[in-house]
């Protein structure tokens, strides 16, 4: 299950309004009927009729309302509508200035967030969803700032897109197609597909052994079997410059595998940041490994040959691609 935050506003008088309406229920229906649970800020027009179809889908299909609808309210803010869970926001507004500075919780939460026509507060929006490195997808078909940040986009799409989905996928955000229906389910893809990443980052020793050597192979090997891409950070960079590299890998890897065989520090210091951010963490050490006290209660794969290592590599990075789709 994905979180999926929609953002943005139109003018009441737009003469696309129709059309706006009927887009967003789409897009509600989407969200729930694909499993995903929808994410908003209870502020806006465009926020209550979104919810109003998000609500009605979760009551057809039976499910907990609590569970798939969850709406975060800035202090001293009313809320647009009443369905689902609704929260209180620690914030007041989306500014920067703030004394205690917080990424926006449905920000945080989100795992995509699509932006749909909007004014000065889905600029926001967008910038705090690079701040914090969530894929967003600005809908054009109705002008607005999600118009002028896809724009945005679109130029940084190498850097921030091209590992996950082509280009020209891409740019069915930019579709003058008006199949309402349609286009939610096929945005609702594109979410999909970028929110999980194909990247598992690595870490290890870099000692040059030649059993750890095997190893990494094996890792790239189980990994492509399930179209993931194996990655580890090049340790022989200054420790100021590889940090943020590997903080980097890290936050943007679909999962993380740690092979802890030599107990080196900055192994479990990646480690620590992998568990800061909550990323699913395969551990693996060869057998013999005297593992300290507080990573010997984290269930680890021992191994001593190569078939072992892969059989059981295979069968947790199996649990981890049946909860991302893969």
């Amino acid at each position: 299950m994905l979180k999926i935050l929609v953002a943005g506003g139109f003018d009441e008088k737009d003469p696309r309004r129709p059309d706006i309406e009927r887009f967003c229920r789409a897009i509600g229906e989407a969200i729930i009927a694909q499993g995903h649970l929808y994410l908003n800020g209870c502020l806006t027009e465009l926020d209550a009729i979104i919810a109003a179809a998000a609500n009605q889908k979760v009551i057809d299909i039976k499910a907990d309302p609590n569970r798939r609808l969850i709406s975060y309210v800035l202090a001293n803010q009313k809320p647009v509508h009443q369905f689902g869970k609704i929260v209180r926001s620690r914030l007041s507004d989306w500014e920067l200035s703030n004394e205690n500075f917080y990424v926006p919780e449905q920000i945080q939460d989100a795992d995509a967030v699509i932006l749909i026509g909007g004014f000065d507060g889905t600029y926001r929006a967008a910038n705090w969803a690079r701040f914090a490195k969530k894929p967003i997808l600005p809908v054009t078909a109705f002008g607005g700032a999600a118009e002028k940040i896809f724009a945005g986009e679109m130029n940084e799409f190498d850097r921030r897109y091209s590992s996950r989905i082509e280009k020209l996928d891409y740019q069915e955000l930019n579709s003058i197609k008006e199949d309402w229906e349609n286009r939610a389910g096929v945005i609702m893809s594109l979410a999909e597909r970028l929110a999980s990443s194909n990247s598992v980052c690595v870490v290890m020793s870099y000692s040059g052994r030649d059993d750890l050597e095997d190893a990494y192979e094996s890792f790239q090997t189980v990994c492509e079997g399930f179209k993931y891409k194996c990655e580890r950070v090049n340790n022989a960079n200054t420790l100021d410059r590889i940090v943020p590299r590997i903080h980097e890998k890290i936050a943007q890897a679909a999962f993380v595998i740690v092979d802890v065989t030599e107990l080196k520090p900055n192994v479990f210091y990646e480690l620590g940041l992998t568990q800061g951010l909550n990323k699913p963490v395969v551990i693996t050490a060869k057998s013999g490994t005297d593992l300290p006290f507080d990573v010997k209660d984290i269930p680890t794969i021992f191994w001593d040959g190569q078939k072992r290592l892969k059989e059981e590599l295979r069968a947790k990075i199996t649990l981890i691609a049946e909860t991302q789709g893969r």
